[in-house]
């Protein structure tokens, strides 16, 4: 007879990056938060002749992806696809950091929830490794860098219930993460836009080298990070958006959004994350209605306001 399952959960936050995009691989300071959506891991394990794992990955709670690993290889049976190559990517990167992992004559089943779109960017595949960071008891930001591109501020925000300043030291060095306030009296003035244009932040990165940026931009961006995360003045918040703007399009020789697609707009739009897709961050001295309607006449849909989206300190995001 087996023996009685037992059953673990975890719950990582999704997240953004307000400020110190590409230029944080540079050393440059960025500004983060958590957001209110996030992706949950439901595993449970019971004793069996037939060692195996069923992995389900669902969407809001609808099932979306399914398939059954052998735990020898760490290969999953029948066709494949991309997400279940990330997937055993993870899993398999997991067991090279603790080769305990997933050992033994178990069959697992394991359940992870990702609680908003996948392609809005706000991280389902780093929460995703937060999540069985926590599983497979490893070093999250190892098992990040040996899967995926760029800084890592993901599992900060995937393991704080508060905004962080973030700053990269390297794929061998742990980074530097302070929490910070960054709860604007002017919130209801600043929304989130989804752009509908989902972008690879890996292969946006390709374009981008760290090398050629100038110790002074470097100082820049983190000197704008930080007044960003404190600063109580809408305006002296939009000359920052405006100036991170310049400084970001002349490395990536791009045009701001805001000059290519909303130069009526009575404030401020910046980039956030992979430029041209995933979300943007307006700013304006307006009511959070006015700001609303203005990208639902240029034909946006999803909006969130800043209240909204930042994750509430109140929810848990640990074991």
């Amino acid at each position: 007879m087996p023996g009685k399952p037992s059953h673990n959960k975890w719950t990582s936050n999704g997240k953004l990056m307000i400020s110190g995009e590409y230029l944080v691989l540079a050393g440059a300071r960025a500004l983060a938060m958590p957001v209110s959506y996030r992706q949950t891991l439901n595993v449970a394990q019971q004793p069996s002749p037939e060692p195996a794992l069923d992995w389900g990955t669902q969407i809001k709670g609808e099932m979306w992806l399914q398939a059954r690993f052998s735990l020898q290889d760490l290969e999953p049976s029948g066709r494949s696809c991309e997400s279940l190559r990330f997937v055993k990517q993870i899993l398999k990167a997991a067991r090279t950091l603790n080769p305990d992992f997933l050992a033994g004559q178990y069959h697992w089943e394991a359940v992870s929830n990702i609680g908003f779109e996948r392609e809005w960017g706000l991280g389902s595949s780093s929460s995703l490794i937060s999540n069985i960071a926590w599983w497979a008891n490893v070093n999250p930001y190892a098992l990040f860098f040996k899967v995926s591109g760029g800084s890592g501020y993901d599992i900060a925000c995937a393991r704080n219930s508060h905004p962080v300043l973030y700053s990269y030291q390297g794929v061998h060095m742990p980074p530097l993460v302070e929490t910070t306030s960054f709860n604007p009296v002017f919130g209801d003035q600043v929304v989130f836009v989804y752009s509908g244009r989902k972008q690879s932040s890996e292969k946006s990165l390709r374009t981008f080298d760290p090398a050629g940026v100038r110790p002074e931009d470097i100082r820049k961006i983190s000197a704008l990070s930080g007044k960003m995360a404190v600063t109580q003045s809408l305006p002296e918040f939009m000359e920052a958006m405006e100036q991170h703007e310049k400084i970001t399009a002349a490395y990536l020789h791009r045009t701001p959004v805001q000059a290519d697609f909303f130069p009526d707009f009575p404030g401020s739009v910046k980039s956030l994350g992979a430029w041209g897709g995933d979300f943007l961050m307006a700013a304006a001295d307006r009511t959070q209605e006015e700001i609303i309607r203005y990208f639902h006449h240029k034909g946006y849909r999803t909006i969130i306001p800043f209240p909204e989206m930042r994750f509430r300190a109140d929810k848990t995001t640990s074991k």
